[in-house]
């Protein structure tokens, strides 16, 4: 299925100077490959963020970095030893501004490796989607880069948010199924510009190296941008679906879950080339949706969690299960544009499997149109919160 002209415009397009002096843009791809020697599967990610950039055009400024909050007549008065030295508050809290690259494995051993840097430290293109960072190179059917952070660095820079080891990548990229319509609000957008993409190269963790075969690869491409994001996060994304009714691989298929906004999930369906579409900005009476993600109880493999997702408008009804081992989740920390250490805490899975049906109201009743598996699935659930300091 050939991608959209308007799916490339939203590739292309750039967000306005006021999301880059307080707001975030964030482009993140996501892929299976398999380990050279063993065989085994895995899911990576690699994700190039701006956050609030424009506010320190010329200098990376972390959040969570510590930064003494001590000027030159407060260290006076310190060895003074006046009173006013009693008061003084030893730490500056900062807001976030840099583009960072992200890149990592979920799953066993499950890892992101980061770097930060200034937006004048990073060369992009006015007309097309392609980006410099370091060493990392971005573009509309590319993608290369490595990523490393030592242990020791690690432990005197916590700030960094991220995992020691290293990563490379270099792979080609083909977007196979987009969707123009996902959710466009006050707050932010959000697009599923590639909800179903072949990749093709080879990724290396820790010296381990991965094959990314087209057949395998599983790929899936959104990207997001805004003065926020959002409070409750929940997200799942597949293209490995297979019907139980006909037993038959769903080769052309997609399905995507992105929220919460506005108390609704939007959902992104693609039965071999037939889309259903749920965009959470449509109108209230459009359609209604409930959610949750609970902790199921221990059985024969283990603790799992549990994503359940329902739709329903005039036509249809839909029902999506995930469940992911809770020993394959992954915890990471994205700093949140409106900084004071604000973070989105997220809970991300690469191996999570299921269900969806999709039924066609008829009358009173409804009659199923498909029922498939899932599998491979992204899972994530996250929530805004506000660490210690």
């Amino acid at each position: 299925m050939s991608v959209s002209k308007k799916a490339l415009r939203i590739n292309r397009r750039k967000p306005g100077s006021a999301v880059k002096k307080s707001g975030f843009a964030l482009r993140r791809f996501v892929f299976n490959g398999t380990e050279n020697t063993t065989g085994l599967e895995r899911k990576f990610f690699i994700e190039l963020e701006a956050l609030n950039p424009l506010l320190s055009p010329s200098e990376a400024v972390l959040g969570f970095k510590a930064r003494a909050k001590i000027a030159e007549e407060d260290l006076q008065n310190v060895l003074a030893g006046t009173s006013a030295a009693y008061s003084l508050e030893s730490e500056s809290i900062v807001t976030p501004s840099y583009v960072a690259v992200r890149a990592g494995i979920f799953g066993e051993g499950a890892k992101q490796v980061c770097a930060y840097f200034s937006y004048n430290e990073v060369k992009e293109s006015s007309r097309t989607f392609e980006a410099e960072a370091g060493a990392c190179h971005f573009s509309e059917q590319k993608l290369s880069g490595r990523l490393e952070c030592s242990s020791s660095y690690l432990n005197t820079h916590p700030e960094l948010l991220c995992s020691a080891g290293f990563i490379t990548w270099d792979l080609q990229y083909e977007l196979r199924s987009d969707f123009t319509d996902g959710f466009q609000g006050a707050g932010g957008v959000w697009f599923a510009t590639g909800a179903r993409t072949v990749f093709a190269g080879s990724v290396t963790v820790d010296g381990r190296e991965y094959n990314v075969s087209p057949q395998k690869s599983l790929g899936y491409i959104d990207r997001s941008w805004g003065k926020a994001m959002q409070d409750d996060w929940i997200h799942l994304s597949s293209s490995n679906l297979t019907s139980l009714i006909t037993g038959k691989t769903l080769q052309e298929s997609c399905c995507v879950l992105q929220g919460v906004y506005g108390g609704r999930i939007s959902l992104l369906l693609n039965f071999e080339n037939e889309k259903f579409t749920f965009a959470a900005d449509s109108a209230k009476r459009a359609y209604s949706s409930t959610w949750e993600c609970t902790q199921m109880p221990a059985d024969e493999d283990d603790e799992k969690l549990h994503w359940s997702v329902s739709l329903e408008d005039k036509k249809y009804v839909i029902d999506v299960d995930v469940y992911c081992p809770a020993s394959e989740l992954f915890v990471r920390m994205l700093e949140l544009p409106e900084g004071g250490r604000t973070v989105l805490n997220l809970l991300c899975g690469g191996s999570g499997t299921g269900e969806i049906r999709l039924y066609k109201k008829v009358k009173k009743n409804i009659e199923i149109i498909e029922h498939a598996h899932i599998a491979n699935a992204l899972c994530e659930f996250g929530k805004r919160e506000v660490p210690e300091l």
